[in-house]
């Protein structure tokens, strides 16, 4: 999957949009699958789509809570 400010470039981080609207499925769908990568998938991810300067903190946060 792309990452959210990437599927969804037209979304700041914190708009209501990724909780009530148009990006809301898929962020949600981006956060499990996410959540259910392996270390080594994550790094890779990470490494290939790094986060922005305004998103960064996302792919720790949902480390730290995964959807289970």
């Amino acid at each position: 999957m792309q990452p959210p400010w990437i599927a969804r470039p037209d979304l700041e981080r914190g708009s209501i949009g990724w909780r009530m609207g148009a990006g809301e499925e898929y962020f949600n769908d981006f956060y499990r699958w996410f959540s259910r990568l392996d270390e080594n998938s994550r790094k890779e991810y990470i490494v290939q789509y790094p986060e922005p300067q305004e998103w960064i903190g996302l792919y720790k946060n949902i480390a730290s809570h995964p959807w289970l």
